[in-house]
């Protein structure tokens, strides 16, 4: 599904989901997702992978099944998962972990609890009952800046393809600056290197040092056909230590 609404900061910058819901969009408004995508290995660039490079990530599905896939997430702890609080509605049922493949495979857990964040684009998940992973570790400090980050997902494999790909997909970024996330928080802004996330990737993590660094609220709008290099198309994902202590007082998951 194309991505209509963008920040009146930037209009270049849309969100990074499949969701046309923003700060001013109602709980229960998603609208359903397109169908009859074709599956391809190929997602605005960057590189097929196994879940085993990232086992943390995890699905948010808006079915109780774990098929209807619209944004992604991390997970922290047993019965924690962290995404974009611009993926929250009344209709995210589940989340699908453990598995390399779109909607198929691991283990599908029902959302028992959704905890919006007070300020910046992050909700945190909690698990009807939990599924003992792989947790990945939350950032203590913001990244330096040039520092190498990696980002993952099931997004879309052309900007308004409406096509998310069946494979996990990893592509290497940069850190810029710090910037500002869809409501208006902290981000972590990045630049895009051998890939950029789009639509279905929201929420999804960013890795710099072996830490959950940011959440993935922004990216830039590619043109109609990919381009040969990304190195011009910026992204911001909510902070993750700017949002700790709220992350700590609802999880009790703390920084490391």
């Amino acid at each position: 599904m194309k991505i209509a609404k963008t920040l009146a900061a930037a209009a270049t910058t849309v969100l990074a989901c499949v969701l046309n819901a923003g700060p001013a969009q109602a709980a229960g408004e998603v609208p359903s997702p397109v169908g009859g995508g074709t599956v391809s290995k190929d997602i605005a660039g960057g590189t097929t992978t196994t879940v085993s490079a990232a086992p943390y990530v995890a699905q948010v599905s808006f079915d109780s099944a774990g098929r209807n896939v619209l944004c992604a997430g991390s997970q922290i702890a047993a019965a924690w998962v962290i995404t974009a609080k611009h993926c929250n509605s009344a209709s995210l049922r589940s989340v699908r972990l453990g598995t390399s493949h779109l909607g198929t495979g691991g283990a599908v857990r029902p959302v028992a609890a959704r905890y919006p964040a007070p300020a910046g684009d992050v909700l945190l998940l909690k698990l009807s009952t939990p599924y003992y992973g792989s947790y990945v570790g939350l950032s203590s400090s913001f990244p330096a800046t040039g520092a190498s980050g990696s980002v993952y997902g099931w997004g879309d494999q052309s900007e308004g393809s409406g096509a998310m790909s069946y494979y996990l997909k990893a592509a290497q970024v940069s850190v810029v600056w710090q910037g500002v996330d869809n409501y208006g928080g902290p981000s972590v802004r990045s630049r895009s290197g051998s890939g950029h996330p789009l639509s279905g990737d929201s929420g999804g993590p960013l890795i710099v040092n072996g830490k959950l660094a940011g959440v993935l609220s922004t990216s830039d709008f590619l043109p109609a056909r990919n381009p040969a290099s990304y190195g011009a198309y910026y992204n911001n994902h909510a902070s993750v230590v700017r949002n700790l202590a709220w992350i700590t007082s609802v999880s009790g998951v703390r920084g490391s």
